[in-house]
């Protein structure tokens, strides 16, 4: 089945009401306008690319005498599973509603496992194998399980940075609130004597809770002279007199809080690598850790740390000492823990051997987190969260997977493509002309300083221009630029903080220029200083900014946080996405001098993931303007046609749609439209070229919306006009008074999309035009409106555009200049208009609608019928020239037609009809 664009379902109906309006007072604005002449097929669903299993935490138990680890898969939902270590089975899986993955997982001494879900507590028995949902404390995550001696279990969240409990016995689930008011993330808690200990971030902190009464006692971190660099606390653990501290980021200091001193130990250590701490057999005083890749065996009583000869590289998760049967390399218990693939790592103190051994864990869909198609026609796509990435052809229908991680942006330059990955802003690099082959290839080739999401990847000239979003708690995107020739190693300039304090999300290029956008926001964890985001422009070849600045969009009652989805469009305009808003500036003075606002009820769209924009070979823009797949006629963006809801989507080779639905891809097929014309209807703008003469200072069709003073006066002039002899001036020397001329009011359809377009001439400061709809009691509804600061000197011819609210009525175009601004500009050739739309299919009906309502007479309405049915059956056997012949017949009869056979507007309004098909079909 396949959904035809025509703008709104036509019928029988449409074609009479089209037909009252062509032969009313309104005419036919010239030429017809052919636009978006496309089919959409319905959705097809290619399949889920994307298939993982990704493991954040798990923990260890006994469960029926077996040893067994307890662990959550993430996907939609994540599932959570209980593994036999040693037989290598799968024992139990069990769906996490409601949640998509777990960061936490805790053993009871009882064996009660609790699994922190997203913002749920879940608790799982081995006695009955039975899964419950506990709730939670209206938080988004739950992070850091931990429990005291009378099994009452703690944890903290996100993004409130609070602490919740959890009484077993009484089910009473306990909000603490917020430890850290201003911070986001209690990333890790651990219990101790009577008092919680919370691990806090963005900005790393201590937080010190008495369980009972809720008194919170902040703990600052230690610097130790600048040796230790502050970062968010991932990891807490209660290990003899002390509360261990891990922190991510910086250095990764290991930290050491004495609670019988109340005070930070001496001893701390650099570049740990643990999500948890690893615990020595009881009774031993020993915990391990992971430092520079070894695995580290410190004595809590002398605090003195020495390599247990065990490399490891990556995380240390929760551990637990497993005996594996039978095993000549793992002999004795070795310490086990859960790596992120699902795999379980034994690491063996006295054969110093480090094993991984794969259980069958069942992978999930994963979804899709950025989709690009690449140089060799595939569509690359990554997963969130990170680990695996997957190429489709969509010719063969083949997919192939391969490690990558969590890609925020990507983009194709000659042979390669390039990744750019979360944390770290790591840029990876793809030669598709090569097998894939892991660690090789894709492989990293740099890391951006200080950033964390590369979401905007762009190629020109040449170079491949990267925009970042900055670090955990930072303000402050990147510009990165890499020069491929140059290799990775002398190729990459970054440029820091190129709009303050905003990060960088819509990139194009052309010209040697370089064109960027914002948003306001920052890193997670620190809210934007700035409210409006910018467009700037940059010099490639000297690498400075030439220009930045707010954009005024046409009808943004607020200015939007987040612009993005810049490209240059095949008619040398740079457009830009802001909320529901489609706009276009000239490039060389950065005026807006189209756009349209697709989405009126959108507003505060997006933060960091920016709106993309495609153009077909066909010249339309397809976009996910507002995260929804829109089709648009760059000539006409107001008429827009809106085809699913995703925040990806790009266009194949073949010319199609594939977009990501969670974690499918689909496919929406495009093929060539039914044929329709779109037939732009100007309304009775009385004197928009200005050129009747004012009468006692008065103009025709033209009211005043305020008094004329010795500041503020308006009339017609001839010093400067476009077509004709004159124009409207307006002028206006004061900051406190305002000078409006409005249009006569002109009746409106409701839903309907209208397009002002005027010329204006700016001579000195700035000034102002808007679209107003009003109800049928004159009172204003709605409406779009355009500030005009730049490109003095000369005739601009601009547009807005709005859809009639449902309550509308009227319509009025209003040229003006506001309070706190100061003006002498020039109007002309005013006009406000909108399209309807008719396809070949109506054209037989049409006509005979207007023979019934008794406007065409015989033998002239026989002699239409016939040239229109001939030319609708040469239309649909593929004979254009047939068909066009046919029409012309028709028109022929028209202009042979007398008064007396056809209604003068009935007349020209099947003429104008008639031409369009006929400009269509040649």
């Amino acid at each position: 089945m396949q959904k035809r664009v025509v703008y709104a379902k036509k019928s029988l109906v449409f074609m009479l009401a089209l037909m009252l309006v062509l032969v009313s007072q309104w005419w036919l604005a010239a030429p017809a306008d052919a636009r978006v002449d496309k089919a959409f097929g319905e959705p097809v669903t290619i399949g889920s690319p994307i298939e993982n299993v990704a493991i954040f935490d798990a923990a260890f138990g006994k469960e029926d005498g077996r040893d067994v680890m307890y662990t959550t898969v993430t996907g939609k939902p994540a599932i959570f599973q209980v593994v036999d270590l040693v037989s290598r089975e799968v024992l139990r899986k069990y769906r996490l509603e409601g949640t998509e993955s777990s960061w936490t997982h805790v053993t009871l001494p009882d064996g009660t496992v609790y699994i922190g879900g997203n913002g749920k507590l879940y608790t799982y028995s081995p006695a009955t194998k039975e899964l419950r949902d506990l709730g939670g404390i209206g938080e988004s995550v739950v992070y850091g399980l931990t429990y005291d001696e009378q099994g009452r279990v703690y944890f903290g969240s996100y993004p409130n940075a609070k602490v919740g409990r959890y009484d077993p016995s009484t089910g009473e689930m306990r909000d603490y609130g917020s430890v850290m008011p201003g911070q986001s993330y209690t990333r890790a808690t651990a219990y101790h004597n009577g008092y919680l200990y919370a691990g806090i971030g963005i900005q790393g902190s201590l937080v010190k809770v008495n369980v009972e009464t809720g008194e919170k006692e902040p703990i600052p971190l230690p610097t130790y002279g600048g040796a230790v660099q502050n970062a968010q606390v991932y990891q807490l653990d209660a290990a003899g007199k002390y509360i261990v501290a891990g922190l991510s980021g910086g250095n990764n200091a290991l930290l050491f809080y004495d609670t019988e001193a109340g005070a930070w130990s001496d001893t701390y250590f650099l570049d740990n690598k643990g999500i948890r701490l690893s615990y020595g057999e009881p009774g031993s005083n020993k915990v391990y850790f992971v430092q520079n890749n070894r695995l580290m065996e410190l004595d809590l009583i002398s605090m003195e740390a020495v390599d247990t000869g065990i490399e490891y590289t990556t995380y240390l998760r929760n551990t637990a000492w497993i005996e594996m049967p039978n095993d000549p390399d793992l002999p004795g218990k070795s310490l086990a823990t859960v790596m992120w693939s699902g795999a379980v790592a034994y690491m063996n103190l006295e054969t110093k051997k480090v094993k991984s051994v794969t259980y069958p864990f069942s992978g999930n869909p994963i979804p899709i987190q950025t989709l690009e198609k690449g140089p060799d026609g595939k569509l690359y796509m990554s997963g969130y969260p990170g680990g695996k990435g997957a190429s489709y052809s969509p010719i063969t229908g083949e997919i192939e997977t391969f490690s990558l991680g969590q890609a925020e942006g990507m983009a194709a330059l000659g042979d390669k493509m390039y990744f750019g990955l979360y944390p770290g802003g790591r840029i990876w690099e793809l030669d598709v002309n090569q097998p894939i082959q892991d660690g090789v290839n894709p492989k990293e080739i740099y890391k951006i300083p200080h950033q964390d999401r590369p979401f905007i990847m762009t190629p020109g000239d040449g170079k491949l221009f990267i925009g970042t979003i900055p670090d955990y708690g930072e303000l402050g995107g990147s510009l990165t630029v890499y020069d491929p020739s140059l290799g990775p190693e002398q190729g990459f300039t970054v440029y820091e903080d190129v709009v303050h304090n905003q990060s960088i999300v819509g990139l194009a290029v052309r010209n040697g220029k370089l064109y960027g956008s914002t948003t306001v926001a920052g890193g997670l964890g620190i809210d934007p200083t700035e409210t409006a985001a910018k467009i700037f422009v940059w010099d490639i070849a000297s690498g400075k900014k030439l220009q930045e600045f707010v954009p005024s969009i046409p009808g943004a009652t607020v200015q939007p946080g987040m612009i993005s989805g810049l490209s240059i469009g095949p008619d040398g305009l740079l457009w830009a996405a802001a909320d529901g808003t489609i706009f276009a500036m000239d490039p060389e003075t950065m005026n807006i001098v189209k756009s349209a606002n697709i989405y009126p009820s959108v507003s505060n769209y997006g933060r960091w993931r920016p709106a993309h924009i495609r153009w077909g070979e066909d010249g339309y823009m397809y976009t996910t303007l507002a995260g929804r797949i829109t089709v648009i006629d760059p000539n006409e963006p107001e008429a827009a046609v809106t085809l699913s809801t995703t925040p990806l989507m790009t266009l194949g080779d073949d010319g199609h749609i594939y977009y990501s639905d969670d974690t499918l891809l689909k496919k929406i097929e495009v093929t060539k439209g039914d044929g329709a014309v779109h037939i732009p209807i100007e309304l009775p703008i009385l004197n928009g070229s200005f050129d009747q003469s004012a009468e006692n200072g008065m103009i025709p069709g033209w009211s005043p919306l305020f008094n004329k003073t010795p500041n503020v006066s308006f009339g017609l002039s001839n010093e400067q006009s476009v077509s004709g002899p004159s124009s409207l001036y307006i002028t206006d020397a004061s900051a406190t008074e305002t000078v409006a001329v409005a249009s006569d009011s002109v009746p409106v359809k409701p839903g309907t999309a209208y397009t002002a377009r005027f010329q204006v001439y700016l001579k000195e400061g700035r000034t102002l035009a808007s679209m107003n709809y009003y109800d049928a009691n004159h009172k204003q509804v709605g409406g779009t409106s355009l500030q005009i600061t730049a490109g003095s000197g000369k005739w601009q011819q601009l547009e807005m555009s709005a859809v009639a609210p449902e309550n509308a009525a009227y319509v009025r175009l209003v040229l003006f200049c506001s309070q706190l601004w100061t003006t002498k500009a020039y109007y002309d050739d005013a006009s406000i208009s909108y399209t309807e739309t008719v396809t070949p299919d109506q054209l037989p009906d049409w006509l005979e609608s207007q023979i019934d309502q008794g406007k065409i007479r015989h033998p002239l309405a026989q002699q239409l019928t016939n040239a229109i049915r001939q030319a609708h059956f040469h239309y649909g056997e593929g004979r254009l020239e047939q068909a066009v012949h046919q029409l012309e017949n028709a028109l022929k009869h028209l202009e042979r037609s007398g008064e007396e056979d056809i209604q003068a507007n009935a007349r020209n309004g099947i003429q104008s009809v008639i031409r369009a098909f006929i400009q269509s079909w040649q």
